[in-house]
């Protein structure tokens, strides 16, 4: 059997391995609460008794239903894993839309149709396991059919002795069959009950054999035929691991250019499932064909469209047709499903560029008096609609955190992490709802969300990161978060590579300004030294060519304000924040204003340390001047995104005057204005006293400049 075919049941195993994990959380809070805190504090009196349920009945509720299959086979997919099934429901919902349009009515089966009802009224005498070999391949395929049906009425179990000798009959017999009588049989497959795996005895032996004996017919078949098939490996769950499946998307990945346009809406549909669109295929090509077609589909079939790109990880680069897709959205708002909306809004979240933002500001204009009658879902997407590119809406993040506020017990923590996030990034506190950074913090340490958790650590960490970046301390969750079987947790995933980089920030941001009475959990000292180091930012050196556009312009900037200073000597570029990727730029002065020469000992800490102001207080005064780049500030505002915030809190909260120095007025202008940008800066958050500083600087950088032109003559 093939690796491919192998994985879910690895994937299986390997969750289960961890699957008696949902106590980790608990625990760790509940020793900083011994510590700290009365028991009520945690809820840490109730007990787990679901860890000691065994593995097939741990269910988890919500009333949107997103876990209510933790550890279940869905039809036959087999896979024993956390399911996560509004994602069933979204596929569901794509089928049911082609399903109810005349047009895919001959390429779609619905899930209650099974070929061969008929042969259910016929009378089934027993065969002797010897007199099978006698049997015609067309008698055992009707055997078969008839005995699936019989399941409708009488269910039965596939992997029960008795069956074994048909199925292997079926097997050795499905290459003699015609195609009409193998998708028969391939149909009344899905009647069976589903058995505990995909690899059972006689299921894997039968599907296997379907796979293979259709992917082998498969060149000799039209588009109609190859859909119908494989909308049959839909309705037994197994599309995204049958070899047919793969070996379709790849032989129509091809004849893009040239399908109808319900033919490319079902081929998205089917590249979906697989979560793949072959490389080979042309993006611009396919985006063209769309473009094409737009007009004659419906916005439910742009929804079905637009999951095949967004679960294919293929974003839009075709500006004309985002904006089509935005166009005929808008006008659709009234009737379009929820679902469609929402796979439609992640698809153009990742694909409209920075130079359309005003697109984005419109239909979230738009959006705005459809968000009572949207479900969570949708709105969590509506939040994150603006996030890639910047663009705040505070009406409509106000609204749906309101509702979000309402519906706290009944979100997934997935939804409750990405809220939070939106929040974070755009620094909101929400004027319907300022307690809802409480209300989160309530919601996680809630029992019933323990496996949740452990399932999904991620979310539970970066959670409580962007609630310590917003300046909301949970001492318990932050402790939980920082526990070493936490820690240990998260490194067990190839999927949580970079949580380094939060659980370091989470780290730094106790140490400058964490609560004084705290006494939970840290990182060690070396482990938090590794940490930093690994994802320690660079300063800028070398040739321009090789900088970022970031990395320029703070260079730019260093060379200016040392002219403002007097000369380099004053100034240094350095991490004063280890866990805040881009550096700043440190100066000191005396208590007149009067720029003073760094002291050395300032200069020799080492790069990863954390750079307090040096010396008592009142004998120097300790500058950092954070250079805000374009993705500093919230689009077509002067408002700082929450990270930058977080930065801006923490130097001072060491004890460091801060000036910010804003990219949209510094950048583009003429030498005087740009000195004149620093000064202004400086003005209002340095020590610095700026008289005559800006002057001096002119004549020594307009020298300068000079100097260079007639060495280059």
């Amino acid at each position: 059997m093939c690796a491919q075919r192998l994985w879910p049941t690895v994937q299986a195993l390997g969750r289960g391995l961890v699957s008696g994990r949902s106590e980790i959380i608990q625990q760790g809070v509940k020793a900083y609460n011994v510590q700290n805190f009365n028991s009520g504090h945690f809820n840490q009196g109730h007990p787990t008794s679901h860890d000691r349920f065994p593995l097939s009945q741990r269910i988890i509720h919500t009333s949107r239903g997103s876990f209510n299959k933790v550890v279940t086979r869905s039809v036959h997919s087999g896979t024993v894993l956390l399911v996560k099934e509004f994602t069933d429901t979204e596929n569901e919902h794509a089928h049911a839309v082609l399903r109810s349009l005349p047009a895919y009515q001959s390429t779609t089966v619905a899930r209650e149709e099974a070929p061969g009802s008929s042969f259910y009224q016929q009378h089934l005498f027993p065969i002797a396991d010897n007199e099978w070999t006698r049997c015609s391949a067309e008698e055992v395929a009707t055997r078969f059919i008839i005995t699936s049906q019989e399941c409708r009425y009488r269910p039965m179990d596939l992997e029960d002795r008795k069956h074994s000798r048909l199925c292997s009959a079926l097997v050795s017999s499905l290459a003699q069959l015609d195609d009409n009588q193998l998708l028969k049989v391939l149909s009344a497959l899905s009647l069976w009950p589903p058995t505990s795996a995909t690899t059972t005895p006689n299921f894997v032996a039968l599907w296997n054999a379907l796979d293979q004996t259709c992917t082998e017919r498969i060149n000799r078949w039209d588009m109609t035929r190859m859909f119908l098939v494989a909308d049959h490996w839909y309705a037994l769950k197994l599309s995204r691991i049958s070899m047919y499946n793969v070996r379709m998307t790849k032989l129509l990945g091809r004849k893009v250019s040239s399908m109808g346009p319900t033919q490319l809406v079902q081929y998205l549909f089917y590249a979906n499932l697989s979560r793949k669109l072959e490389p080979f295929i042309i993006k611009k090509d396919i985006e063209k064909r769309i473009t094409e077609v737009l007009p004659q589909i419906s916005i439910e079939e742009i929804g079905v469209i637009a999951m095949g790109f967004f679960k294919t990880q293929t974003f839009l680069k075709n500006e004309k047709l985002v904006e089509a897709i935005v166009k005929k959205t808008q006008e659709n708002l009234e009737c379009v499903s929820d679902a469609s909306l929402c796979a439609i809004l992640k698809l153009l979240r990742k694909s409209i560029p920075v130079t359309q933002w005003k697109l984005l500001e419109d239909l979230l204009d738009t959006l705005m008096p459809q968000l009572p009658r949207l479900n969570n879902m949708v709105l969590l997407q509506v939040a994150l609609l603006g996030n890639d590119l910047l663009v705040y809406h505070p009406q409509v993040i106000d609204i749906i955190a309101s509702r979000f506020a309402m519906d706290m017990s009944s979100l997934r923590l997935k939804d409750i992490e990405r809220i939070t996030f939106a929040l974070m990034l755009y620094n909101c506190v929400p004027p319907s709802r300022p307690d809802i950074f409480a209300l989160v913090a309530e919601e996680l340490r809630k029992p019933e969300r323990m496996m949740e958790i452990n399932h999904y650590p991620k979310c539970f960490v970066s959670c409580v990161v962007y609630l310590v970046t917003l300046g909301f301390f949970p001492q318990d969750l932050i402790s939980a978060a920082l526990q070493p079987s936490m820690l240990k947790l998260l490194s067990m995933s190839r999927h949580y590579s970079d949580m380094g980089r939060e659980v370091s920030e989470l780290e730094w941001a106790m140490e400058i300004e964490g609560p004084p009475n705290y006494r939970g959990y840290r990182l060690n000292p070396d482990l938090r030294e590794k940490l930093t180091k690994d994802y320690l930012g660079k300063l800028p050196v070398g040739p321009s060519k090789s900088l970022t556009h970031q990395e320029r312009l703070l260079l730019e900037v260093k060379e200016k304000l040392a002219a403002m200073l007097g000369g380099h000597e004053f100034l240094t570029i350095t991490h004063s924040l280890p866990h805040i990727q881009t550096p700043d730029l440190v100066f000191c002065t005396d208590s007149e204003g009067i720029p003073v020469v760094l002291p050395q000992e300032y200069h020799d800490l080492p790069p990863s340390a954390l750079k307090r102001p040096l010396g008592r207080p009142g004998e120097l005064r300790w500058n950092a001047v954070i250079v805000a780049g374009r993705n500093s500030f919230i689009r077509n505002t002067e408002e700082l995104r929450g990270n930058v915030h977080m930065r801006r809190r923490q130097l001072s909260t060491l004890g460091y005057y801060v000036s910010v120095i804003p990219f949209m007025e510094y950048n583009k202008k003429n030498l005087r204005m740009k000195l004149s940008c620093l000064d202004r800066s400086l003005k209002d958050g340095s020590s610095l006293r700026t008289d005559g500083c800006m002057e001096s600087a002119w004549v020594t950088l307009k020298a300068g400049a000079e100097r260079q032109e007639e060495a280059a003559l």
